[in-house]
């Protein structure tokens, strides 16, 4: 099965997930700007991660200008932040606010904990998270600007199984 990984972040947290997946499954890599319809034509399996920034994914123009496209396509989707696993229907609306509903429906999803290092944010970034951490009050704040580094392959082992079935039950 033709298969490709399409990815699209901030400040390489995604970046790192793919390439993990790419090593492992043995899938070609693309950034989600390197890759148009004729990368796709053939793809069966696509699988796209994305960072979450201002609780929209990354890659959702991206989507949204393939959607005719991704269609026809097995899809899979990991989803990079800093929100809490347990916060599960926030999560959620990143995906259904962020991709076309029959996109969001058909894609099996995986949330993968992210890094925030604030000193290599961008100024208006860090200006962005200083405002948000003022609304957040003072313990909550205190924990946005204090920064978190949950990227780790071992997040990827149920999304690992996942497409090795995939790729296997597509074999026989």
């Amino acid at each position: 099965m033709k298969s490709l990984i399409v990815y699209q972040g901030r400040y390489g947290a995604t970046q790192q997930y793919a390439e993990w997946l790419h090593q492992k499954l043995a899938l070609s890599l693309l950034t989600a700007t390197a890759c148009g319809e004729e990368q796709l034509k053939d793809t069966e399996l696509v699988v796209m991660g994305s960072s979450v920034y201002i609780g929209k994914l990354e890659i959702s123009n991206w989507v949204k200008q393939h959607s005719a496209t991704l269609r026809g396509k097995k899809l899979v989707l990991f989803v990079v932040s800093g929100t809490p696993k347990d916060q599960t229907e926030k999560l959620r609306q990143y995906v259904r606010s962020s991709l076309p509903d029959f996109i969001a429906e058909k894609c099996d999803v995986y949330y993968l904990d992210g890094r925030l290092v604030y000193n290599k944010l961008l100024r208006k970034d860090r200006f962005m998270l200083r405002m948000g951490a003022l609304f957040a009050g003072k313990v909550n704040g205190h924990k946005m600007l204090a920064g978190y580094d949950g990227v780790k392959e071992e997040n990827l082992a149920d999304l690992y199984q996942h497409l090795e079935e995939m790729l296997y039950q597509h074999a026989l």
